[in-house]
């Protein structure tokens, strides 16, 4: 496995693509987080499928190909559903904006947890006013574009 361009656009984390899949490396803390984010029982509905630890830094999973929305009322169906699971998975995810979000038949695709937060966790998330408002102004701008 070569690792080409880095597609994160930070120096913390090396986001890729091999055929089928997206790699990720990052250090092993934020790796633990998303791992557990991403392999959760109760957000199975709206996370990449496929997911496998390569190693302590390196996960990996399907690549998901964005498409537009093209159903409005179904994409924002989603919205509470999307919430609730979070609220089942006792996590926040903390940084909503149209890089988490992606969309594939007109359904949310959460990505992007290595800085996500147990309920409990009393550190800040990286955009503040939580996930509910997050979710909504990004699941909007994604209506409105494409």
């Amino acid at each position: 496995m070569n690792e080409p361009v880095n597609l994160s656009g930070n120096s913390v984390s090396r986001v890729w693509r091999d055929g089928p899949w997206i790699y990720k490396r990052q250090p092993k803390y934020l790796a633990d987080n998303e791992f557990y984010a991403l392999a959760h029982p109760a957000l199975l509905d709206y996370v990449p499928g496929d997911l496998e630890r390569i190693d302590k830094e390196i996960i990996r999973m399907e690549f998901i190909k964005n498409e537009p929305v093209t159903d409005v009322i179904l994409f924002m169906s989603h919205y509470w559903p999307v919430l609730e699971d979070f609220e089942a998975a006792g996590l926040r995810h903390g940084d909503l904006t149209e890089y988490s979000v992606l969309v594939q038949n007109n359904s949310p695709v959460i990505i992007d947890w290595a800085e996500s937060r147990t309920w409990d966790d009393p550190r800040p998330d990286k955009r503040r006013r939580g996930d509910a408002y997050w979710l909504k102004k990004t699941m909007r701008k994604l209506c409105t574009t494409g």
